[in-house]
């Protein structure tokens, strides 16, 4: 498959789910006023973005699949689109019709190679790689705001929409001063606000 966009020199293939698939609502609102940044979760080297790409589709094709669906999955490399931005999504844990998921595009950085640990020389070898797939994904969510006119308070973690159930953007939200986890305070996702504020203001 070629890629049919770029953004920035980043490739973006579009491969959308079948409509009327069961993970595909299928409902356009009015507007879209938030992105709604995730990570994968999944710790296997390989899977990444084209690799959620395929599990999706299989997942969009299954009797019984998994109640989930985002918009595009992001890796240092590349980045796959899977639904059309305008349509909701499963990804914010908040309900059919619930604000993340109804008025949220979803955005899922890959973690593939994540060793489990916050430190180290293995972490530190993954976390070069990741930081370039937090890159990308700022040069899309800035895009994507810049499109549908959505400020900086419109960037949200999953944790915004489940604070009593998701821990996502697990890695971007550890904070390295004191061990934990934090909505304000994690290291990543401000570096990836503040990228994401750059290339927004360089677009504007």
């Amino acid at each position: 498959m070629k890629a049919e966009e770029l953004v920035k020199d980043i490739p973006i293939f579009i491969d959308f789910i079948p409509r009327g698939a069961k993970i595909r609502p299928g409902i356009i609102p009015e507007t879209k006023k938030f992105i709604v940044i995730h990570n994968t979760g999944n710790y296997i080297s390989y899977c990444d973005a084209k690799w959620h790409n395929e599990y999706i589709h299989k997942q969009a094709c299954s009797e019984k699949p998994r109640e989930a669906s985002w918009h595009f999955s992001v890796d240092d490399r590349e980045i796959w689109q899977h639904i059309p931005e305008e349509e909701s999504a499963w990804h914010a844990s908040d309900g059919g019709y619930g604000d993340g998921n109804l008025y949220g595009i979803g955005i899922e950085i890959c973690v593939n190679g994540f060793p489990g640990v916050y430190s180290g020389e293995e972490y530190a070898a993954w976390e070069k790689v990741f930081l370039k797939a937090c890159d990308n994904a700022s040069i899309l969510t800035a895009s994507l705001m810049k499109k549908y006119s959505i400020g900086m308070e419109g960037v949200k973690q999953h944790f915004d929409f489940a604070p009593d159930r998701k821990n996502c953007p697990m890695q971007m939200r550890y904070a390295k001063e004191n061990n934990t986890f934090s909505r304000e305070n994690g290291t990543i996702f401000n570096r990836f606000l503040k990228k994401t504020k750059g290339y927004l203001e360089n677009e504007t």
